[in-house]
């Protein structure tokens, strides 16, 4: 009888599958060395008391036996699994590992970290909790992160040079149950939020082309952050990567993509951001350019939906809700949104430009500009946001469209001065 490649292979996951089941269930000996079988290093809720290679019960550790059997992971050329548990009861955690110094995730190639739904509380008030060093063709799949510090939940920052002689995060996918800052998480004030959830630092090499999915981020002062250190360096960038969170919410910031420093570029983003009333909060601030986004903003302060900083361009966003609006700082104001309900006639209409005065489109809209009355026009010239120019000689006419990109601009000639009113698209 001939087996297939595809059968082979599901029967192959079909074990694995069955192997990790087993562990979540009951972590005896027996699925322990299943797991081991799989070159898997285990990490254990009692290890190694109860039968895993490291846990809370590793002598002299620091971070619940974790750092050791990454550490040992690393020299033996293994995966790690990390066994979870559930809740007993609501409000009662199930498996915990507390650590009290920062997790470091050294430099991997062709590594996973698997695991159960566990948690990760760091028990310091300062510094990072989980700091991820270069990794290349790597998977992590995290538990959820608890962090009362004012740094970060997860700091991604390639720093050691692998063989190749990069220092890099790249082609890898990277999930998270949670990551829980230090403010409250019920929208009751009582702490106010604090640290970063997920900051991504390529002050010292690029993170490139990888697949980050984070199911919550909470109560943080900025949900996510994006910096790539002080001056421009081509060499150290957030680039060409898939950011999708389900549920950001709860932060003062909850999206900060680059600063005036960094090159945050050709991204894409999926997120829900949700203020949960918080007073004031800020759904996403852009620096970076050429990003893509899909957005859902709901319950920021006044004018602090979107904010395009002053070196956002060429950013363009779907929108499902656009709570607080948007604050264009844009030095070249060539950023697009389109919301899912077209803001139509609701856009504000500029007063007709001066003769021979540029009127630039500002919004981040898709404008169709209406001619209401045509006034006395010689010559119009429209130049779009990239600094090209065409030139028309003749009058307007009552009802003609003037259609303008964000960031394109219309100079008119005339004696007598038309009206006009702008519509979104």
């Amino acid at each position: 009888m001939r087996f297939s490649s595809n059968a082979i292979l599901h029967a192959t996951t079909l074990s694995v599958v069955l192997f990790i089941a087993a562990v979540c269930a009951n972590a005896d000996s027996t699925s322990l060395q299943s797991l081991r079988a799989l070159n898997y290093v285990v990490v254990s809720p009692q290890g190694p008391r109860d039968g895993g290679d490291f846990g809370p019960n590793t002598p002299n550790t620091k971070t619940s036996g974790i750092q050791e059997a990454l550490n040992c992971a690393k020299a033996a050329r293994k995966d790690v699994y990390i066994a979870g548990g559930t809740m007993p009861e609501p409000f009662k955690n199930g498996v915990v590992y507390h650590i009290q110094e920062t997790l470091r995730i050294p430099w991997f190639q062709d590594f996973k970290l698997d695991g159960g739904e566990y948690v990760i509380n760091y028990d310091k008030t300062e510094g990072d909790a989980v700091v991820i060093d270069s990794q290349m063709s790597c998977r992590f799949k995290f538990g959820l992160i608890v962090s009362p510090s004012s740094g970060a939940v997860v700091r991604m920052k390639p720093e050691t040079k692998g063989p190749d002689g990069f220092a890099v995060i790249t082609a890898s996918t990277f999930e998270f149950n949670a990551l829980v800052g230090a403010g409250s998480v019920f929208n009751d004030g009582k702490k106010a939020p604090m640290g970063t959830g997920l900051c991504l630092d390529a002050s010292l090499g690029p993170i490139l082309y990888n697949r980050i999915y984070a199911t919550e981020i909470i109560a943080c002062e900025t949900g996510m952050a994006m910096t790539c250190g002080p001056g421009v360096n081509p060499t150290t960038t957030v680039a060409n990567n898939s950011f999708e969170i389900l549920f950001l919410h709860l932060c003062s910031t909850h999206m900060q993509v680059g600063d005036t420093d960094a090159s945050v570029t050709a991204n894409v983003f999926k997120v829900n951001l949700d203020s949960g009333g918080l007073e004031n909060a800020t759904g996403v601030s852009i620096f970076g350019k050429r990003n893509l986004f899909t957005l859902d903003v709901v319950r920021m302060g006044d004018g602090k939906g979107i904010i395009f900083e002053s070196t956002a361009e060429d950013n363009h966003i779907t929108c499902m809700n656009m709570s607080g609006g948007y604050t264009n700082n844009a030095q070249r104001p060539a950023n697009t949104i389109v919301p899912v309900h077209s803001e139509g006639l609701a856009v504000q209409t500029p007063a007709f430009p001066a003769s021979g005065i540029a009127c630039v489109n500002r919004t981040p809209f898709a404008i169709e500009a209406w001619v209401v009355s045509p006034g006395k026009v010689s010559e119009w010239t429209l130049i779009d946001n990239n600094g090209v120019s065409q030139v028309f000689s003749g009058a307007l006419g009552t009802g003609q469209t003037i259609p303008l990109q964000p960031g394109d601009s219309v100079t008119f000639t005339y004696t007598e001065a038309p009206t006009w009113r702008w519509r979104g698209k």
